[in-house]
């Protein structure tokens, strides 16, 4: 039968020190040192005194029961005055202490990366918390160095030690003293992640005015901004968390947050001239009512009409293009049936023109590359033409502009290059268009270099048109840097600048 410390420590008489620390561990394990100080300094006594009668080579005759005094052999020296209740109270706090502490070191400390479980923050809080209720914190010197301690323990942690930040915060008063030069860097750290985290729970509301935006950057995917998001309010909120909440842009998706950057000075942005559209399908209709055609055939039909808009028979068309196929047969299947030959060819040019018309003003959502580049160096060799004689002009020369702007050399190129923009463009215009785009910093770089401008300057000629000449200039040297970047920011940047060129937006939720 097991009795006194073995009992206690729930473990056979032994002179083996290390069962004699583990049955002390497991009981420690088992108990709440909170709620029962007074068994835990038992526990605590009792392995003081298994360790100190280990070297006994019986163990039935240690601590558990005194032996049978011998007549020859002198009486055993008085056992020690027990400690008085008050000694074991504040040993016991102190080494509860001490267990917290281990405990808190081990749950901020892990050898992975792995976040933390609810447990597991759970548990830093209780043990931070019972470390910050202890009573030596009123002494100076002792809150003094606890003070560090936590400051430089939460800070190296971060975002394991969350749980204890405000608590520690409140304790030592850091966010009072927020300004003050002398509080402890790593506190200074700590006053900064509590904003950023304040910040966070008040976007995280719905009925926040910046929520949408907070969704907007946080969200996991990298697609396109929803329909509904204010780009001002992106930006706005960016550049808040920028200046003053830096933790904040860590908990952000970077390829959302890359998406609506704009650093100051480095990404102007284009507008894109909603006027250029209705040019474009005003020019595109003189194109179409004009274009040399076929032998025109004794009746309008769906061949003639699609050779004359793409160079390519009907059926081809149909393989490339099946929607434009579609319109054109359409097209010819709803008009109006001519007179004489007169009434025909006029029947026939108002077709083409008015599909021409269509297909432009609807655009390309995804030209091919090769397409895409042709038509970039079209448009340069197109405003080099023009601007010497009309520098408006050349602002907005592209392959969809009059013909007889152009010089002669360069209208049967147009025409072909026309032909086949046709043979890519959608029959439905996307919903929320980008009106505007944002220029690299690389690219603008690049710019400076072929013109010579400071930057301030190009920023100047991309804010207004107030010198034709100017803007002339600044727009070849765009196109120029896009090819010269031959990677998908230059592709992008000629997506961008082709007026052509249409990016489907999401679509609206449409209310049920």
């Amino acid at each position: 039968m097991r009795r006194g410390v073995w009992a206690t420590l729930d473990l056979d008489p032994t002179t083996d020190r290390a069962a004699i620390r583990r049955a002390y561990a497991t009981r420690l394990k088992a108990m709440d040192v909170d709620a029962d100080p007074a068994g835990f300094a038992r526990l605590r006594a009792a392995r003081d005194q298994a360790l100190a009668h280990a070297a006994d080579p019986d163990p039935v005759t240690g601590p558990a029961f005194d032996p049978e005094p011998q007549d020859d052999v002198a009486p055993p020296p008085p056992p020690p005055s027990p400690p008085s209740a008050g000694a074991i109270e504040a040993a016991a706090r102190i080494d509860a202490i001490d267990a917290h502490y281990r405990a808190l070191r081990a749950l901020l400390f892990v050898d992975d990366d792995a976040p933390p479980t609810a447990d597991e923050l759970a548990a830093i809080e209780h043990h931070g918390r019972a470390l910050l209720g202890d009573p030596r914190l009123e002494q100076v010197d002792f809150a003094t160095d606890a003070e560090r301690w936590f400051a430089e323990i939460l800070a190296a942690s971060v975002p394991r030690s969350d749980p204890l930040l405000e608590p520690a915060a409140k304790a030592f008063g850091w966010i009072a003293r927020r300004d003050d030069y002398a509080l402890l860097p790593e506190a200074q750290a700590i006053v900064e992640r509590i904003g950023a985290t304040r910040l966070a729970a008040l976007l995280a509301d719905p009925g926040h005015r910046q929520h949408k935006a907070w969704i907007e950057l946080t969200r996991a995917d990298a697609g396109r901004r929803h329909w509904s998001t204010s780009p001002t309010s992106v930006r706005d909120l960016l550049a808040t968390v920028r200046q003053r909440y830096p933790d904040v842009e860590g908990w952000m998706n970077p390829e959302r947050v890359a998406k609506w950057s704009r650093p100051a000075g480095d990404r102007p942005r284009m507008p894109v001239r909603f006027w250029i559209v209705l040019f474009l399908i005003v020019a595109a209709v003189r194109i179409g009512a004009n274009w040399s055609s076929p032998t025109k055939p004794d009746k309008l039909d769906a061949d003639y009409v699609a050779q004359t808009l793409t160079g390519k028979e009907l059926a081809e068309v149909q393989k490339v293009n099946p929607g434009l196929a579609l319109d054109i047969v359409a097209a010819v299947a709803n008009a109006e049936a001519p007179a004489n030959r007169t009434e025909e060819a006029m029947a026939g040019n108002a077709v083409i023109g008015k599909l021409t018309a269509k297909r432009l003003q609807a655009g390309m959502n995804t030209p091919p590359k090769s397409l895409l580049l042709h038509l970039t160096r079209f448009d340069l060799d197109a405003m080099r033409a023009v601007r010497a004689g009309n520098p408006a002009a050349c602002t907005t020369a592209n392959v969809a502009m009059a013909p007889d702007l152009l010089p002669q050399y360069l209208r049967d190129r147009q025409r072909e290059l026309l032909r086949e923009v046709m043979l890519h463009t959608q029959s439905v215009a996307p919903v929320n268009r980008d009106h505007r785009f944002d220029v690299p910093g690389a690219i603008v770089e690049e710019i400076a270099k072929r013109t010579g401008w400071p930057v301030a300057k190009i920023r100047q000629v991309l804010r207004d048109d107030k010198d034709p000449a100017a803007r002339c200039t600044l727009e070849i040297a765009l196109r120029e840097a896009g090819l010269a970047a031959q990677n998908g920011m230059g592709l992008q940047l000629l997506r961008d600048v082709q007026p052509l060129v249409v990016v489907a937006g999401d679509p609206p939720t449409v209310p049920k």
